[in-house]
């Protein structure tokens, strides 16, 4: 009986090694310094990542269900599953007290076994598509095996991870090493940004859609009236795919 035991816990061994958590995460960069990942669990089913978001009255959050997990280090990717404790888009949450907190988790598929850090992408946008009052949960380089230093952020009583954009502090004749060292970090910011756009217009599935989608815009534009030369240059024009801002 003993040594059956033992086989049995050998034989388990796999599956009981993989289930980690996570507190607190070293974050590579992120675009929002009011929301900080707080917790990362790996379970026998789902990577649960727990959020701590703080707002001010009138403000509102939600959550898109496109949002993401990627391999930071590879090409695999992790779907969303669902979200406890903030509303799914369309629905918002808007807060009704300045530094309420809004504490929720999030859902996804279970990451590999070996994977060390992630990237959590809510929606990615290239410079030019970002608002400066728009923020989105887009994470990079979080690890899965160690915890970053903390610091404190720019609202009452949050705990931030000190590699998030927080601002550097002032000493004196610091003008150049401030400038320099909030360049560095959108730096970091937009090619995690380029980077995560690049792996998802590279897979043939996705670029099979986005021919179809605009074929069929095409031939919607003719069966209205249009020429085919004025369809042409409407497609050519101006993107049919238009981002609705949602934070």
């Amino acid at each position: 009986m003993k040594i059956f035991s033992i086989l049995l816990l050998y034989l388990m061994l796999p599956a009981i090694g993989f289930c980690q958590s996570v507190n607190m995460p070293a974050v590579g960069a992120s675009e929002d310094p009011s929301t900080t990942i707080s917790k990362i669990e790996v379970t026998h089913n789902n990577t649960i990542i727990t959020f701590k978001h703080f707002s001010d009255k009138g403000k509102w959050v939600q959550i898109n269900k496109s949002m993401y997990l990627q391999n930071a280090n590879g090409e695999e990717r992790y779907a969303f599953i669902k979200c406890e404790g903030i509303p799914l888009r369309p629905l918002k949450y808007t807060a009704t007290t300045d530094n309420e907190l809004v504490e929720f988790k999030v859902y996804f598929e279970k990451v590999k076994p070996g994977t060390k850090e992630i990237n959590i992408i809510e929606r990615a946008l290239s410079p030019m598509e970002r608002s400066s009052e728009i923020r989105f949960f887009n994470y990079y380089n979080v690890s899965l095996l160690k915890s970053g230093k903390n610091s404190s952020a720019g609202y009452t009583g949050v705990v931030q991870d000190s590699v998030h954009l927080s601002a550097p502090a002032l000493t004196v004749n610091s003008d150049s090493v401030m400038s320099d060292n909030i360049f560095n970090n959108f730096s970091i910011v937009y090619k995690n940004i380029f980077n995560a756009q690049l792996k998802f217009y590279e897979d043939p599935a996705t670029l099979e859609r986005l021919a179809g989608i605009h074929k069929s815009y095409y031939d919607a534009l003719i069966k209205k009236g249009f020429s085919k030369d004025d369809a042409m240059k409407i497609c050519s024009s101006k993107s049919i795919f238009s981002f609705e801002a949602t934070k």
